[in-house]
């Protein structure tokens, strides 16, 4: 039980780093992606990474039965933006983070859809089948 927890706790550690980098990275290269506060990324990376970690799971299954398996390949970018936008919408009243535009919107969650495929093929994938 003990060696799952840390699992997850390690999991949950390097999401938080990868989306904090991509979040960080996004903001430096789109001017559409600001963060009003310096310190801002690592908290908004903290609550992608938790919301990540706690509906994707659930949100992939959910979608993969309703849409019967034909947009699979379209899955993790929904999921990812529909993330994305919760992320920016738990920010929004404090004004420490927002993303201005459809397409800067859009090219962000393909980022962190990239960031999470990366994340599961270290972290789940390439683990099992060691």
């Amino acid at each position: 039980m003990l060696a799952g927890m840390n699992m997850i706790l390690i999991k949950l550690a390097a999401r938080l780093v990868v989306f904090t980098a991509v979040f960080w990275f996004a903001a430096r290269k789109n001017k559409k992606v600001v963060f009003e506060k310096r310190w801002a990324p690592p908290l908004v990376g903290l609550v992608f990474a938790v919301l990540s970690t706690a509906l994707y799971w659930g949100a992939s299954k959910v979608l993969g039965i309703v849409t019967l398996g034909a947009v699979g390949f379209v899955t993790p970018l929904v999921i990812n933006l529909g993330l994305l936008l919760a992320t920016a919408a738990v920010f929004k009243s404090r004004h420490w983070f927002r993303i201005d535009g459809v397409i800067a919107t859009v090219s962000m969650a393909l980022f962190l859809t990239l960031a999470h495929g990366a994340l599961w093929l270290a972290l789940d994938y390439i683990p099992a089948h060691a």
